[in-house]
């Protein structure tokens, strides 16, 4: 129920009827719906609300409600004075005096009158006239459920304002009106009176005294009119005029009667049609917002509707596509069909289902073009369950799929480079290890070229009859192999020496990545691989690409020392675990292992036990984990293969995090 606009709607009306005294509304409320009404009545008023009665055992004052199964409660007055407030709460279906013509507004769903009754505020005498509200969607009248009660809506009326005349005119001489109970007895205590004011003729004698009864012969006023006047001599001439004023009286209500009605069909129908276009509004954002072509087919295949998506798959304008039939627009056919299928259009009328497009149907449109599509045809059905036509769902697949082309593409472009910087990070630590191991050996030949060249000088130095030239030559010697081993140290400081970058990363991540590269050599070569994951991440400060290349690095030689073994001894296990402040990685397999004198010289540079190995790759690998601060070593394990341990540090900003 829109309260504010009942509110609206009963403000403007009070001004336009100056019969009415009130409007009110009684909001329904079950036993169920009691506290959720309570606490939203305490929000309105800021202060402690309940349900009340009034006169409850004859007493005319406010008496707190004993909870029933059903209320109908004023929770709005218009106008809202101060002097209302105490009938907000007021539950009129608990009164005696009001139940039952209530419970037959509700039931019957008609304006109901309600029995005559003193203001609350001593103001005269009054009634209600009442018309239930109902809430009820178009979905729920088509599919035959009941309708949900909002409340009652209630006018307050005066009774002596309806026989109210202007201030500066009376009733005709000895004409009275009155008021009286539908099924009051005669000679009943009229609801109000109007009596004449005495005038000059008062004098006069009174033959006789005439009463009509007319009974208003309508349910917003169920009373009995009372028309007496007195006949004296001087009136007896004036009796057809009194006859016609009556008559016209009661064409004048009447008709006002028959307005009133209009009215109130009037504004029903207003509200009626603003529904429907609200209704229809909502479809319409709808359809022209969703992503896919919504094309509605009457009966005779013709299309009705198309929304803008539908529009665009069709590539033709709403003015050209309207009134045409669907296959002078586009066409479902089935791609590379090897034989005849029905039409899912053709199926849908056919069967009165609905029928789910088929994988990979194409669309072509009019121009020629094809588009992938999938969705669906369903029934449309009328108000009788006939069917009068089908709506046809369909979604583009062609831009889906170019995301998806995009994505993997992507996808393998993040891979290539993922390979590049670790092909370049060996490479780089090849070159340093290249050139630590060329100035190891090339700085002792050197130094002692260097040393021979001293001591020829010297011993030059005691011969008199030297030549000169050769002591140049040999200074000239000197100088060229301090140059070289210069050459050879600026060398190696540039390539090996520069600036690492670290950052947090998780060593199951770092198996993870390397498990998908070489996830190929893997399968081609048979070797099945066994993850023993820590459930916890395993933090450090390190370089990813590095870390990565070293454990690439070992599962090659774990791949090479499985070729030779049969295809169901070919396993490799990776391990990872915390312990204590240390991660650690553990690559082992199942090949025949490292024999003991190999051991001490696995990690020396240019050691390699592969016929055509540069002997780097371990030394490599010992370089970068020991810049980390860490330690990686070899083992045989019984029967088993060799291990390759890797412990590094914890990350303590991780770690803090975590405990």
């Amino acid at each position: 129920m829109d309260a504010p606009a009942l509110s609206a709607f009963a403000r403007e009306m009070l001004p336009r009827y100056q019969q009415l005294y009130a409007i009110q509304f009684l909001q329904n409320v079950t036993q169920e719906a009691r506290p959720m009404f309570l606490r939203s009545m305490e929000e309105r008023f800021g202060e402690t609300f309940y349900i009340r009665d009034y006169g409850a055992g004859g007493k005319r004052n406010w008496q707190p409600a004993p909870v029933r199964p059903q209320a109908l409660i004023v929770s709005m007055i218009e106008p809202d004075l101060p002097a209302f407030s105490p009938v907000y709460g007021y539950d009129m279906l608990g009164d005696p005096h009001f139940s039952v013509e209530l419970k037959r507004a509700v039931t019957s769903g008609q304006k109901v009158s309600s029995r005559p009754f003193e203001l609350y505020d001593g103001g005269g005498r009054a009634y209600l006239l009442m018309q239930s509200l109902y809430r009820e969607s178009a979905g729920e009248a088509r599919q035959g459920r009941g309708r949900d009660l909002a409340g009652v809506v209630a006018l307050v009326v005066f009774c002596d304002r309806l026989l109210q005349l202007p201030e500066d005119q009376a009733l005709p001489a000895g004409l009275d009106l009155s008021l009286l109970p539908r099924d009051g007895r005669a000679g009943g205590e009229p609801l109000y009176q109007r009596l004449h004011r005495d005038g000059d003729h008062d004098w006069w004698p009174k033959i006789t005294r005439l009463t009509l009864r007319l009974p208003l012969n309508s349910e917003a006023q169920p009373f009995v009119l009372g028309v007496e006047q007195d006949i004296r001599l001087n009136d007896l001439a004036l009796l057809p005029l009194l006859l016609r004023e009556v008559f016209i009286a009661l064409l004048l209500s009447a008709a006002a009667l028959i307005y009133s009605q209009r009215v109130a069909l009037r504004r029903e129908r207003s509200q009626a049609d603003e529904e429907l276009f609200l209704q229809s509004e909502r479809a319409s954002v709808t359809l022209n917002a969703i992503h896919d072509g919504v094309v509605i087919l009457r009966q005779d295949r013709r299309i009705e509707m198309a929304n803008p998506m539908a529009l665009q798959l069709v590539e033709m304008p709403a003015d050209e596509v309207l009134g045409l039939p669907c296959h002078e627009v586009f066409r479902l056919m089935g791609e590379l069909a090897a034989e005849f299928s029905e039409d899912p259009i053709s199926e849908c009328f056919r069967t009165g289902q609905a029928v789910e497009l088929a994988e990979r149907m194409q669309l072509t449109t009019a121009r020629g073009k094809v588009h992938s599509v999938e969705g669906g045809i369903a029934p449309l059905m009328s108000r009788d369950g006939v069917q009068i036509g089908v709506v046809c769902a369909l979604r583009d697949m062609g831009p889906l799929r170019q995301r998806t082309a995009a994505a993997l593409e992507a996808s393998e472009t993040r891979v290539k480079e993922h390979l590049e910087k670790l092909s370049h990070v060996a490479r780089l630590h090849t070159m340093g290890e290249m050139a630590s191991g060329i100035a190891h050996e090339l700085n002792q030949p050197l130094t002692a070229i260097s040393n021979y060249c001293q001591a020829a000088i010297q011993l030059l130095d005691g011969v008199e009859d030297a030549p000169p030239q050769v002591n140049s030559a040999l200074k000239l010697a000197v100088a060229q192999a301090g140059r070289a081993g210069e050459i050879i140290k600026r060398l190696r400081a540039l390539v090996s020496k520069r600036a690492i970058e670290t950052r947090l990363i998780d060593i199951n991540q770092v198996v993870g990545n390397c498990m998908f590269l070489a996830e190929y050599d893997l399968r081609e070569r048979g070797i099945e691989v066994v993850q023993l994951l820590s459930g916890y991440s395993i933090p450090v400060m390190a370089d990813s690409i590095q870390l990565e290349q070293v454990v690439l690095n070992l599962l090659s030689n774990a791949m090479d020392a499985l070729k030779d073994e049969p295809a169901l001894k070919r396993h490799v296990i990776v391990h990872t675990r915390r312990e204590g402040k240390k991660g650690i990685l553990e690559v082992r397999d199942t090949g025949r292992g490292i024999t003991p004198d190999l051991l001490e010289v696995l990690f020396h540079p240019f050691f390699s036990t592969k016929p055509h190995g540069m002997g780097l790759g371990l030394s490599i690998c010992q370089t970068i984990v020991e810049q980390y601060g860490g330690l990686i070593s070899a083992e045989n394990i019984p029967a088993s293969g060799a291990c390759f341990r890797i412990e590094l540090p914890l990350a303590l900003q991780a770690e803090r995090q975590l405990s």
